[in-house]
């Protein structure tokens, strides 16, 4: 049976308006002998000024560090495990990454969001946290500083 967890993060766009965040707000690494299958990822931004922005979600060619501030994912359902995915924040952003999904966010508010519309939409990550078990999540909004608030939800098995 799959165990469902959650990170959620507070984070603020570029300081440059318009400009892709040079960190991650948030980075998932799988751990030793698990892959992790990532079910959705939700934003929400709160600014007084007008305007829209995206959420991207990528996984990186290369193996990444694990430089960065430690946030544990919350479980589900409290009889599941300790997750062995581990998430961080104020990371590095990737340069060799891919796409997997961009999520549209309105800065004044609202929720932008995806979900896997079945298990086999997941973005699977393999286990190890290397090149194939490794997502982040940034953003590019056109005004400057938006805060945001990012939850990624996924499974373990």
């Amino acid at each position: 049976m799959p165990m469902y967890y959650e990170i959620s993060v507070a984070a603020t766009s570029s300081a440059s308006a318009g400009s892709q965040s040079t960190s991650s707000h948030m980075k998932l690494l799988t751990g030793t002998g698990f892959a992790a299958w990532v079910k959705g990822v939700y934003a929400g931004a709160r600014s007084g000024t007008a305007g829209g922005g995206q959420i991207k979600v990528i996984t990186a060619a290369t193996a990444q560090s694990s430089s960065g501030t430690t946030t544990a994912p919350s479980d589900r359902n409290p009889n599941f495990p300790t997750a062995t995915t581990s998430g961080m924040t104020a990371t590095t952003c990737s340069q060799l990454a891919t796409l997997r999904v961009s999520i549209g966010a309105a800065q004044t508010g609202g929720m932008g969001g995806w979900v896997a519309i079945e298990p086999d939409a997941s973005i699977a990550l393999l286990g190890g946290g290397g090149a194939n078990g490794n997502l982040e999540i940034s953003s590019n909004f056109n005004a400057a500083s938006i805060p945001v608030d990012i939850t990624c939800e996924f499974s373990e098995q």
